[in-house]
């Protein structure tokens, strides 16, 4: 487990926020237990571009197909990733071209 810091008020990264993106590829939105025994409760949801990933931890996947669109709610840096070559960011999203995860925390990492 690592843990984020919010950084939505940073010049580097307030002109993201409150923007809408649309895809451009097939992605995946995945369900992941954050529980040690890979129960249902906690879970987080992430959208990850192919080819994904598999394990005991992942309780569903959905298609996000190319086209769909969300807006960035938050903008958040790992504060304890020590080993990483370069900061790990994530977002913190609303799926707009869907209702199916309306009221649910889902992030899309940022690959910078």
């Amino acid at each position: 487990m690592v843990s984020y810091e919010d950084v939505s008020n940073d010049p580097k990264y307030s002109m993201y926020v409150g923007t809408e993106y649309r895809t451009t590829s097939d992605m995946t939105v995945y369900r992941v237990s954050m529980d040690r025994n890979y129960g249902p409760s906690p879970s987080i949801y992430t959208i990850v571009q192919p080819p994904g990933f598999d394990g005991p931890e992942v309780i569903s996947r959905t298609r996000f197909p190319a086209g769909s669109t969300l807006k960035i709610l938050t903008i958040q840096r790992c504060k304890d990733c020590y080993l990483d070559t370069e900061p790990r960011m994530r977002a913190t999203v609303r799926v707009t071209s869907t209702t199916q995860f309306d009221d649910l925390e889902v992030h899309a990492g940022l690959g910078v």
